[in-house]
């Protein structure tokens, strides 16, 4: 018995590797998306942040997690230190389109 708990075990992990695996290329894309956007915002000399368009993904993610069973805390939670880091990152952007025009 203890080995197949085991067994169904070692499966039941390789799938959850399989899903941290899958979200992790996920972000990888998103953050992709991003720094085309930090370029776009560059370019038009936009603000760095947009607090409507943060406050509709926040209101959205809460929707959506719900939807699918998910704390959504928990999905604010992520998607709130997702959109720290698209700032900094885009801060860091500007940064050194900045410093390369000097």
């Amino acid at each position: 018995m203890a080995e197949a708990l085991g067994g169904q075990l070692a499966a039941l992990r390789e799938r959850l590797d399989a899903l941290d695996g899958a979200w992790l290329a996920v972000l990888a894309e998103r953050f992709q998306v991003t720094q085309e956007v930090s370029a776009l915002k560059a370019k038009g000399q936009l603000p760095l942040r947009d607090p409507a368009r943060e406050a509709a993904q926040l209101a959205r993610i809460e929707a959506e997690a719900e939807a699918h069973g998910v704390p959504p805390a928990l999905a604010r939670t992520l998607l709130e230190h997702i959109q720290a880091q698209v700032v900094a990152d885009h801060a860091a952007f500007q940064q050194a389109q900045a410093e390369d025009a000097s």
